[in-house]
């Protein structure tokens, strides 16, 4: 029985430190702007409206007139997991997120400073995380629900050239995130040889806070042709957050005692997410009348992510590191605008997208994939006003953990999503 509270002990550990691994991994969301998504992200080298803060600020030089632009991206996920048929645990069962719509806001205002300055201020939230699964969940030891939330507000100021051909901007970032997870304790029944519930624990955060920095230009060396950089800074946030574990009845009354006996107390944690770099290429053509084409690269710095570090205030011996060896990610974007007649435009986007995480850390708390996605949408000006919407369907390759899960929890997932973006505007 003592053998049993000590591994009790240490699987509780485990638990609080595997929340980490799901909010290190993150989940980036680039979709900050109903009209860039249409454009399947590639922005960099037009960004010609409000959301050229999030996408490349030295676009909001190009804008001569005060505007604002508000809006949001619906987000609705399908998961499908099947178990490994080769893994006594996982073999025969199967699992789906529940059904959740997540809405990411974002925000803009520009506001132009005599002939070649802009200011501007946008919000929104680049990173975030939901994985709920439905119960009955085979996975509840590894993760029953993994929540991350961000905000992050973005003042910027750019500088064009007198002549339009080169542009500037810098901006600060000011990052809020928060993050909650919840999963069981398993423990060895001694009386039945089985595996059986008996705690959970569950993991918030305060709201913390850190500090970036974006930075881009624009090059124009033709009427027709426009090339686009734009950089991001990591951003790492110290989290401060508690730990609390409820004991789950087993109904066999010695059992229980000894789980008692063994459960860990509820304690503060520390921990940190360093959030990746983000660096985006682009190209851009108008030389085909009514049409704008660009391409653009967006390599996202993932590799800043290699190991968990999770510190306990009341049980320091029982500190955890923990390996993760996330590589750095490519997309490739590519996207279409039509103006279809003076107030309406037609767009057009594609993207491949590959995933930075390794196979042995694929599981319940994020079962990345590489990814590929279509976008339709539609833009009408006239006058001051601007509406812009977006259709956005993204497909997740069949992802396996061909056997090499790090929490032994091995099978095959299949993930899709589709977004629907709304943007509002007004020029003054």
């Amino acid at each position: 029985m003592r053998l049993l509270s000590r591994q009790f002990f240490l699987i509780s550990i485990l638990c609080v430190g595997m929340t980490g691994v799901a909010f290190g991994s993150g989940f980036a969301i680039f979709e900050q702007g109903a009209k860039a998504t249409a454009l399947g992200g590639a922005f960099a080298a037009t960004a010609n409206d409000p959301s050229a803060i999030f996408y490349n600020v030295a676009g909001i030089a190009q804008l001569r007139r005060a505007e604002i632009s508000a809006g949001g991206t619906g987000i609705t996920f399908s998961n499908e997991f099947k178990g490994d048929p080769n893994d006594a645990w996982t073999s025969g069962t199967t699992g789906r997120y529940r059904g959740h719509v997540f809405v990411p806001p974002n925000a803009y205002m520009v506001m132009p400073i005599g002939d070649n300055v802009t200011f501007g201020v946008g919000t929104f939230a680049n990173f975030g995380l939901r994985t709920n699964w439905q119960e009955p969940w085979v996975g509840r030891f590894v993760s029953r629900d993994a929540n991350v939330k961000t905000m992050t507000i973005n003042p910027a100021i750019a500088f064009r050239t007198s002549d339009d051909k080169f542009a500037f901007g810098i901006g600060a970032d000011y990052m809020r995130s928060h993050i909650v997870l919840n999963r069981n304790n398993p423990a060895l029944n001694p009386f039945t040889g089985r595996i059986v519930d008996v705690a959970n624990a569950f993991l918030n955060s305060d709201w913390n806070t850190a500090w970036g920095y974006n930075a881009g230009i624009l090059y124009k060396p033709t009427p027709t042709l426009r090339l686009g950089a734009a950089y991001r800074s990591h951003i790492k946030v110290d989290y401060t957050g508690t730990a609390t574990f409820t004991q789950i009845s087993t109904g066999n009354a010695q059992l229980d005692g000894v789980v008692k006996a063994g459960l860990p107390p509820g304690q503060d944690l520390t921990t940190s997410i360093d959030f990746p770099a983000i660096i985006s290429l682009g190209i851009a053509t108008s030389a085909i009348p009514t049409w704008d084409l660009e391409f653009d690269a967006v390599q996202t710095n993932w590799s800043s992510f290699q190991a968990l570090d999770v510190a306990f205030s009341k049980t320091p011996a029982n500190n955890l590191h923990s390996s993760q060896n996330w590589k750095d990610s490519l997309s490739y974007r590519l996207g279409a605008n039509k103006a279809a007649t003076e107030h309406w435009d037609v767009r057009l986007g594609a993207l491949y997208d590959k995933t930075p995480q390794p196979t042995e850390v694929v599981g319940p708390l994020l079962p990345d994939a590489d990814r590929v996605g279509v976008t339709f949408g539609v833009g009408y000006h006239k006058g001051p006003f601007v509406v812009d919407v977006t259709e956005f369907l993204l497909h997740f390759k069949t992802r396996s953990t061909q056997g090499l899960n790090a929490d032994n929890f091995n099978g095959t997932y299949k993930t899709n999503a589709n977004l629907m973006a709304l943007n509002l505007g007004y020029k003054f």
